[in-house]
């Protein structure tokens, strides 16, 4: 299961539980997913923040749900630094880097002609509004895509 922060076109918020992007896609887009609040059927997904297990080995799945922010509220910069590298690491062992060709990758996987799989490149701004135009959906990450290295 996929949970989706979800909004309505009066920006009420709220959440979703989806089978896969594509379930999601295809409820919204017949009419089956609508605002709790008011009823609105014009949902768009918001950016939620992934839970990053930092309790283990940096290359454990991106799952658990231990926080890097202290009971005070304060943030413990050991566990961000952990997060962060634990996150990195996942993302390089379970992409592809495709480097100035990400664009062309994600197109053609959204489009059909190449099997989705993971990946993990470069796109400046003008290309990543097109994408998102097009309804690619991609995010972008908090260190450089070939941190700690490419390969």
């Amino acid at each position: 299961m996929i949970v989706y922060n979800l909004a309505c076109d009066q920006l009420h918020p709220f959440e979703g539980w989806f089978a896969s992007p594509a379930d999601f896609e295809n409820q919204r887009d017949n009419g089956l997913v609508e605002c709790p609040v008011c009823g609105s059927k014009e949902i768009e997904r918001k950016l939620h923040a992934p839970r990053i297990n930092v309790g283990a080995a940096p290359s454990t799945k991106v799952e658990a749900t231990e926080s890097a922010t202290q009971p005070d509220g304060e943030i413990d910069p050991v566990k961000l630094r952990e997060a962060l590298l634990g996150f990195a690491t996942h993302v390089r062992e379970t992409t592809e880097y495709v480097g100035e060709q990400f664009a062309e990758e994600a197109r053609a996987m959204h489009y059909g002609d190449k099997e989705h799989r993971g990946i993990r490149g470069r796109a400046d701004r003008e290309t990543a509004a097109e994408l998102r135009e097009e309804g690619i959906e991609f995010a972008a990450l908090p260190f450089p895509v070939d941190f700690p290295n490419a390969h």
